[in-house]
């Protein structure tokens, strides 16, 4: 048995065939049962991702069906999620970052289309903070490290980077009257 946990919560998750209403929640609550139980008993499918390797066993999909929306031939709906480690310990995380009926399958090249998908979602799950440079370092005399303050223009000198930065960590810049 290969347990899975399918996450669904991520914001950027979404359907391209519209608002998924009640039916879809209760159809994906109840795919996230059965990959719980075994994912390879789930209709789950490594979607092949030729021409970018980075994603290669790492984009997988899964077909259900919403829950009143009967098909005779075969489930109507389609989930791809992110797997980051598909080797992990279970149950192995999958995130899922795109559904849609299949009536609304996305023409062209599948994988260029996921990745396309998946590069938009991935960015959304950093949270990037830049933060200026407070110092500017210089070399000094004997190997030292020379710190220049931005906001006081106070110089600090170390003996290496190290110590750099813990001067700079607790450098204070004078009260200005």
């Amino acid at each position: 048995m290969s347990k899975c946990k399918l996450d669904v919560s991520h914001p950027k998750f979404h359907s391209i065939s519209g608002a998924p209403g009640p039916a879809f929640d209760a159809g994906i609550k109840e795919l996230q049962a059965k990959v719980a139980r075994d994912h390879q008993l789930s209709n789950f499918f490594p979607q092949p991702m030729p021409g970018y390797p980075q994603y290669e066993k790492k984009v997988w999909k899964w077909d259900f069906e919403p829950a009143g929306n009967k098909s005779y031939t075969r489930k109507g709906w389609r989930l791809y999620a992110y797997v980051p480690d598909p080797n992990s310990p279970e149950p192995i995380l999958a995130q899922a970052f795109l559904a849609y009926d299949k009536s609304d399958q996305p023409t062209g090249n599948p994988a260029k289309y996921l990745a396309d998908v998946l590069k938009e979602f991935l960015a959304s799950t950093v949270d990037i903070k830049a933060t200026p440079d407070k110092f500017r370092r210089m070399g000094g005399p004997n190997d030292q490290t020379v710190s220049l303050c931005y906001e006081c223009f106070e110089t600090i000198i170390s003996a290496d980077h190290s110590e750099a930065d813990i001067a700079e960590s607790a450098h204070e810049c004078p009260k200005s009257d």
